[in-house]
């Protein structure tokens, strides 16, 4: 039952209290109110609630950190979530705009697809349209060319009758074999109708006019231009005309030369060496 001594830096007070407490009679002991009420114990229990204090803010400045440090990030999930979403948006808008395009360019290609159909389908309404004409104008021709040669058969007929009524009877017969040449020579005088299409034109030079089909094209507008066709007669009457369309300088003629004349590009028929009769000139 030996007691180790205190050390030296425990103070007197509290030297009287530990032993107080160890005393053997523990009626003589002190109770939990005095001990507490001592300085000692106080200042010590002070001591232990300033360190619990401390650790408890501690606690809460570390927990404090923790939830700033959470609602940074949360923050920064925030933004990144609104600059994904910018990007997703921006995407979208992009391929939107692409589609758009897209659709803007199809509806111009069709456009163009159409008012090309439509141009081609003007152009071969154009043709018809010009071939009706000519086949109208080619039929009047004939037309003409008949209701002539049909009058001249009528005039030769009648100056029969009145040749028979002035000769005796005896001279009829030369007067009908006389009158054969001249029936002849009427026929002979009516002009044929050509066919069109055996002409062919003879272009000198092919970038200022071409032909297609019955028509001859000009094409430059400040070029002169002479087209022959070759051959028209050898000898004889022929009938030979056209249409012309859409010039803008107003300037045609028409005419008939040797057929050893040769034509340049960007000439008149007047130009040539060999000399060209000009029968009309619009």
């Amino acid at each position: 039952n030996k007691v180790s001594e205190l050390p030296d830096w425990v103070s007197n007070q509290m030297k009287e209290v530990i032993k107080w407490m160890m005393n053997q009679n523990e009626n003589h002991r002190p109770t939990t109110k005095m001990i507490l009420s001592h300085d000692t114990v106080l200042m010590y229990l002070r001591s232990c609630e300033d360190r619990e204090q401390s650790k408890k803010e501690k606690i809460e400045a570390l927990n404090e950190r923790d939830l700033l440090i959470q609602e940074r990030n949360g923050l920064q999930s925030d933004n990144e979530r609104a600059l994904a979403e910018r990007d997703r948006e921006s995407i979208e808008k992009d391929r939107l705009q692409i589609e758009l395009n897209r659709e803007r360019i199809e509806k111009d290609q069709q456009k163009r697809r159409a008012d090309s159909t439509q141009s081609e389908l003007d152009k071969q309404k154009t043709k018809t349209n010009e071939s009706q004409e000519l086949v109208r104008a080619f039929q009047q021709l004939i037309e003409t060319t008949q209701s002539d040669n049909t009058r001249l058969t009528t005039e030769n007929q009648n100056l029969k009758a009145e040749h028979s009524k002035l000769r005796p009877q005896t001279t009829q017969s030369n007067l009908q074999s006389k009158a054969e040449p001249q029936h002849q020579q009427i026929q002979q005088s009516v002009p044929p109708s050509l066919n069109p299409n055996m002409l062919i034109g003879i272009i000198p030079a092919k970038e200022h006019d071409y032909q297609d089909g019955l028509k001859i094209i000009h094409k430059n507008n400040q070029c002169e231009s002479t087209v022959a066709f070759n051959p028209i007669i050898s000898n004889g009457i022929v009938r030979f005309g056209g249409f012309f369309e859409r010039h803008s300088l107003c300037s045609f003629s028409i005419g008939i030369t040797d057929s050893s004349a040769v034509f340049s590009s960007n000439e008149f028929p007047w130009n040539s060496e060999k000399d060209c009769l000009l029968l009309e000139e619009v």
